[in-house]
This record gives structure tokens, sequence and C-alpha cells, in this order.
């Protein structure tokens, strides 16, 4: 008996090789439908579609050359603060903007939350932003003056606050 299996062995690859197919199958089809990101940014179909309005801020960016320098620090456990300094190509403080930030922490794009900072000085603003998490967060700046707008963005380390 055991030695017509060895024989007919080749039998049982067309059964392995359609077992795997199936599995494979259903499993992309589950992480498909799951609503669960997977490490893909919200939105990015949408961003695609609109890739030409990337291509005109990114030129835009170049156009005004707005130079934007950031600190980020752990205030405590659960929060963390971030401050901007914005000046223009001729060292300009750029006040009276309207400033939004989209913190993300990369190992879980699903808590990314909008902070709206508020000028402290001409040409400085902060805000705080809470922390779930420790790891590299990207920060998304939205900076609108008047007609003009300037995104940047940027990545920052976060670490595990000690109590």
């Amino acid at each position: 008996m055991m030695s017509k299996l060895i024989a007919s062995r080749w039998i049982f690859v067309p059964i392995v090789l359609l077992t795997v197919s199936v599995s494979l199958g259903t499993l992309t089809v589950v992480l498909a439908v799951a609503n669960h990101p997977l490490g893909v940014e919200p939105g990015y179909d949408e961003k695609a579609a609109h890739f030409q309005r990337e291509i005109d801020q990114t030129a835009a960016n170049d156009r005004l050359r707005w130079l934007l320098t950031s600190a980020i620090e752990r205030i405590d456990a659960t929060r963390g603060g971030i401050r901007l300094h914005i000046e223009d190509r001729n060292t300009n403080a750029i006040d009276a903007a309207l400033i939004t930030v989209e913190c993300v922490p990369l190992a879980n794009a699903d808590l990314r939350q909008q902070v709206k900072l508020i000028e402290a000085l001409p040409g400085e603003y902060s805000g705080t932003f809470s922390v779930p998490c420790k790891g590299i967060y990207e920060f998304c700046v939205h900076v609108q003056r008047g007609e003009d707008i300037y995104t940047d963005r940027f990545r920052r380390t976060l670490a595990q606050v000690q109590p």
C-alpha cells in the first residue's frame, strides 16, 4: 500500500498547488477588504489621481523658497510639542500664517492627527500633539499666508519618556 503511494506521489502535486493557490487567493481577498491600511497612506489613490496638483505644489515651494526650522520635543509620556520657525528666502519672518501639521506615527498610521499651530512671535509657531506610541513620526506641514501655500514634510524619532 505504501509503495503504491510512493510510486504515484506525483498525483499529489496538482492537489498541493491548487491548495496553495486557493489559500493565497483567499488571503489576498481578506487583506483587500479588511479595511486596514497595511502601511498605505490614506487617500493615496486620490493623491495619485491628482498628481498634477502635487507637481504644482512642488513648483510653488521652489518659487517661494521658504525655510522651515523645526523643534520636536516630548513634554510628558503622552504629549509632544512642536515649534516651527518660518522665514522667506530673504530671512524675513513669515507671520500671520495659518499652519497645520499632520503628525503620523509610522508604526500605526491610523493614529495620525492634525494640529493647528499658534503664532507665539513673528515667524515662531508652536503647538502640542498626543504621542500614542514611541518611534518614528512623519510631520506634514501646510503653511498658508494669503494666496501663498507652502508644504514640507520631515521625520523625527520620539523616544519613550522615562518616568
